[in-house]
């Protein structure tokens, strides 16, 4: 409403204005500030803690998203549950495209083979938008404790089960891809979880487990201090960060699980502004100093969509459940962690 409406008969000057409108148009003017930063305020939550991969990529997405006009994107740390916490906290969120979730394989693959009673559905309680990233894991040691993946389980063998390897939980995939390796090698080592990645980045820098297995965006950058020495690499080639380390499949162990990343929204988001993320997503990874970032973190650009994504999805549960079963583990996330 035109504030002339309510003076009909005069032009109305902000300096003729009964004194008490002042107060009442600063106030209107700073709660229609704080609504429109309500509305504009981008989420993008993440399944792990701070300083950790996911939270590195999110944060390099959150930063991109802003800059190229989405408003301002704001980054929240929920760790815990495998994942789950920050899935069922966007599953109950409103499809407007403001709350999003950065999922993992923890999230939507592994929670679902060990929690009997998962608080959402992985296809059904989120709009897929697209699975942006992958990277693959590393076996990593200290630099004096092998100079190659044979040695290492030659030495871990003699140990006689006094070894020990970090994670960044219980049944998450750090955890999960540590036991396949071990059960294909013949190795019983006991696991020492922590509390994010970096957290049991630190337990192997320190000396107090000799062995982890996280994704490659975690452990780059200690490798190349020197800190840590990686014995072996995930997936179908090696990286280009890491020209020297073999394949766990050139070394004679068949291991092909990768890391991922994704965005999703909760159930319900329109289709329009599913794409318009994904193309928003893709733009901030396409930039050249962006590129530059993903090469030296080892992660690799994906662009599934929609149904594709969807179809990743399912495959990982199956996968993940598989494994759970052929590794015997009984665990209950909602419960362990």
């Amino acid at each position: 409403m035109d504030l002339a409406d309510n003076y009909p008969h005069h032009k109305v000057r902000m300096w003729q204005l009964p004194k008490h409108l002042f107060g009442v148009l600063a106030l209107s003017g700073c709660i229609a500030a704080s609504a429109q930063n309500i509305q504009t305020t981008m989420e993008l939550v993440v399944p792990t803690a701070a300083q950790g991969s996911t939270d590195l990529l999110a944060r390099l997405v959150a930063k991109g998203l802003t800059q190229n006009g989405f408003g301002p994107v704001k980054v929240s740390n929920m760790p815990g549950r495998s994942g789950t916490l920050a899935a069922s906290y966007v599953a109950a969120a409103p499809p407007n495209g403001r709350v999003l979730l950065v999922a993992t394989p923890s999230s939507h693959g592994i929670a679902s083979a060990l929690e009997r009673n998962l608080p959402y559905d992985p296809i059904q309680s989120f709009t897929p938008i697209i699975r942006f990233a992958s990277a693959p894991y590393l076996l990593v040691v200290k630099p004096e404790q092998a100079i190659h993946q044979a040695a290492f389980t030659e030495k871990a063998k003699q140990a006689s089960g006094a070894w020990s390897y970090s994670s960044t939980g219980i049944g998450g995939p750090h955890h999960l891809v540590a036991e396949f390796y071990f059960s294909k090698v013949g190795l019983a080592l006991r696991h020492r979880p922590a509390a994010g990645g970096v957290a049991a980045l630190n337990m192997l820098h320190n000396g107090d487990v000799q062995v982890m297995l996280p994704a490659a965006i975690l452990a780059l950058p200690r490798i190349q201090q020197g800190q840590l020495k990686a014995l072996a690499v995930t997936g179908p080639q090696r990286l280009a960060a890491l020209p020297d380390v073999p394949t766990f499949n050139e070394a004679g162990v068949q291991m092909d699980m990768v890391s991922w990343y994704g965005l999703m929204a909760p159930a319900g988001l329109p289709t329009p502004q599913a794409e318009k993320l994904a193309n928003g997503v893709l733009s901030v990874l396409a930039d050249p100093l962006v590129q530059q970032s993903l090469a030296e973190m080892a992660i690799n650009v994906t662009s599934e969509r929609g149904a594709d994504f969807v179809a990743t999805i399912k495959r990982e549960m199956n996968s993940w459940s598989a494994l759970v079963s052929d590794l015997g583990l009984q665990v209950d996330i909602g419960k362990s962690d």
